[in-house]
């Protein structure tokens, strides 16, 4: 069904996961200005998910997570990270 309204084929249900998670943060660093809510995107992560077929170690791809766990109060919110740098919201269309 996703596929007759425009969506691919393969991880349909993991790429719409991903944009509610992030529209999610967007929220969250809206509402609760204490906090410091973003997104990380650590790369591509040798898992049994991805087949093994990452390019980094899971020890290497927590750098970037608890870099951004570890940002003080006041840090910046409500953005989206890729390989611990500051990325855009949006992708290319997966076809």
């Amino acid at each position: 069904m996703l596929h007759t309204k425009g969506w691919p084929d393969s991880l349909s249900g993991y790429i719409l996961s991903k944009a509610a998670l992030n529209a999610y943060t967007r929220i969250m660093a809206e509402k609760y200005l204490k906090f410091c809510a973003n997104c990380v995107h650590p790369g591509f992560v040798k898992t049994a998910s991805t087949f093994d077929a990452g390019d980094l170690t899971i020890d290497e791809a927590a750098v970037s997570i608890v870099r951004l766990a570890m940002l003080p109060n006041g840090s910046p919110s409500g953005l989206y990270f890729s390989s611990q740098e500051v990325s855009s919201f949006e992708f290319d269309r997966i076809t």
